[in-house]
């Protein structure tokens, strides 16, 4: 009983940091190269290529998404389509912010208070990921419509909030089927 005591004890303070370090390989800093991206090179002969490669495939991508859309009615047409699939009664207007305090400061990308007639919606992603919390919130409006949300019933892997991610991850891959230009 003491040894497993003891062994419990020890488990729990060592350090996973320390317990990982042990474990990688040990390579000495000369021998790669790191770009700003954090992606690792064995030469520097290796990072030029690579960077060379990503420049050209970024201006590729530039071109092909430089189409002019308008993040805002992309929302729009997105929530409503979502709307109808989920039978919103109340459709409420999406708040897109760019504030990202808020969001760090609130450990969220969207909120919805029951009852407001707006969702708040980070901005600062790709549209796919931005259309992906609307459908959420769309889903606790609904919920909220139905009754089935109520004074702490909704918390990080409550019901309601699983319910929530796995409509809107359902929904955001049949919209993109339809809509492939979500996906920037």
């Amino acid at each position: 009983m003491i040894n497993n005591t003891m062994r419990a004890h020890q488990f729990i303070n060592e350090s996973p940091l320390k317990d990982l370090e042990n474990r990688l390989p040990k390579i000495k800093s000369d021998q790669y190269n790191v770009d700003e991206k954090g992606k690792i090179y064995r030469n520097a002969k290796d990072a030029a290529k690579q960077a060379h490669k990503a420049r050209e495939q970024l201006t590729a991508s530039d071109e092909m998404f430089d189409d002019g859309l308008n993040i805002q009615d992309e929302v729009t047409k997105g929530a409503h389509w979502m709307g109808d699939v989920l039978k919103v009664e109340n459709m409420p207007k999406v708040c897109l912010s760019y504030d990202t305090k808020e969001a760090q400061d609130g450990h969220h990308t969207g909120r919805h208070e029951l009852g407001s007639d707006e969702i708040w919606v980070y901005g600062n992603r790709n549209l796919v990921d931005i259309l992906r919390t609307v459908f959420h919130e769309l889903v606790h409006i609904r919920q909220g419509e139905k009754g089935m949300i109520t004074p702490g019933s909704s918390y990080p892997g409550s019901p309601i909030e699983m319910e929530a991610d796995e409509v809107a991850g359902k929904y955001i891959k049949i919209y993109g089927e339809q809509n492939h230009h979500i996906f920037q």
